[in-house]
């Protein structure tokens, strides 16, 4: 946007505040302001349209109510100094072309902003997903470790409760081969103490 200098800002105030405006002027004014408003917003519906335009909302009321000032402030700074001849036509085309272009300025910041924010709202977003996930992973491998130990103890304790029977086992095949050799040998002791029949000729 070009710069003005205060020296061209004063002359266009003072044009400006020549200017009288009829009712008809001022409705026309204002139904294009709307009419340009609702192209962009029909220009842009989409969802982060919406939540631009909900942002830059309270801007563009400021802006509005500035710009309103400024030119009633003009035109009463106009009437109150020396009248000169003015060219509506050029002077409303140049502020028809300010304004669009601060317009564009604005939107332009605004969505640069708001792109800046949806950005860092899904990578925290994602990281926070992320979190969570891994804390999840985490807790699951946890749970299966823990299961994974209390089967192995079981097995272990079945190994162990079939190596105590197996055991016992042998010690009762041990007790019994004990007493069943005893009781041959006492047999056997028994029948050598066990006098011998003689052989008759």
């Amino acid at each position: 946007m070009p710069k003005i200098d205060e020296s061209e800002l004063i002359r266009r105030l003072k044009l400006l505040s020549q200017i009288e405006p009829t009712s008809e002027a001022t409705n026309r004014a204002m139904e294009r302001l709307r009419d340009s408003l609702t192209q962009q917003e029909n220009l842009r519906e989409s969802t982060t349209t919406r939540i631009v335009r909900a942002v830059i909302h309270r801007s563009v009321i400021k802006f509005a109510a500035a710009a309103v000032l400024l030119i009633c402030a003009g035109y009463v700074t106009g009437r109150l100094s020396a009248p000169e001849q003015v060219d509506v036509e050029q002077l409303r085309a140049e502020l028809v072309q300010q304004m669009s272009q601060q317009w564009e300025s604005i939107l332009e910041t605004r969505h640069a902003q708001l792109r800046q924010e949806v950005y860092q709202q899904v990578r925290r977003d994602l990281m926070e997903f992320a979190a969570r996930t891994l804390t999840a992973s985490r807790d699951l491998t946890d749970q299966r470790l823990v299961e994974l130990i209390q089967l192995i103890e079981a097995a272990r304790m079945q190994d162990r409760q079939r190596i105590a029977a197996a055991l016992e086992q042998i010690e009762l095949n041990r007790l019994q081969d004990k007493t069943q050799f005893r009781n041959g040998l006492q047999t056997l002791v028994a029948r050598a103490n066990e006098p011998q029949p003689t052989k008759q000729n």
